[in-house]
């Protein structure tokens, strides 16, 4: 006769909620991004923190390898700044952002977040969205330019972001 498994042992499943698990996992990869980012500035700067960020998220392609998977899964076509804004729409549902589309054609795409679980607390190092957002963009068109007029946070009350496509 096979013995009852304690449900209070560590390997017991516990049928907890996916939502429960990837609210779970979601805060935990932000708050260990956000620890890493402080802890670098801290001892060395916020030119090296951003700096090593960028050579993180080049490396072995990490994020046009992950951009190309959502293009993939997605089923998106084009290199336009309307497939920008989509990707984009992906992060945020997959991530927990909020925000609202101002404007979006094959050329251009506003964005504006009013929530974000990334907001860092230092300033100085509010440029870390900018290097993923260039790697996304300019893996899908390598024409396409990044601006961020305003940032949570760089001290903004939201973010805004501007893909455009250069004819």
């Amino acid at each position: 006769m096979a013995k009852k498994q304690d449900p209070s042992y560590p390997t017991a499943k516990r049928g907890l909620p996916w939502e429960f698990k990837y609210d779970f996992a979601m805060r935990g990869y932000a708050n260990c991004l956000k620890g890493f980012f402080y802890v670098i500035r801290e001892e060395f700067g916020a030119d090296t923190a951003l700096r090593l960020y960028e050579k993180l998220c080049t490396m072995d392609d990490r994020i046009k390898n992950l951009t190309k998977t959502l293009l993939k899964i997605f089923k998106l076509k084009g290199n336009d700044a309307e497939t920008i804004g989509k990707v984009w729409n992906l992060w945020w549902e997959l991530t927990g952002k909020e925000g609202t589309i101002l404007e979006r054609s094959k050329t251009i795409d506003r964005t504006r977040i009013t929530k974000c679980p990334w907001q860092t607390a230092f300033k100085d190092i509010s440029d870390w969205g900018l290097i993923w957002c260039k790697i996304v963009a300019k893996t899908i068109n390598p024409k396409a330019i990044v601006e961020r007029p305003k940032g949570m946070c760089a001290g903004g009350p939201h973010c805004e972001y501007i893909f455009k496509i250069e004819e």
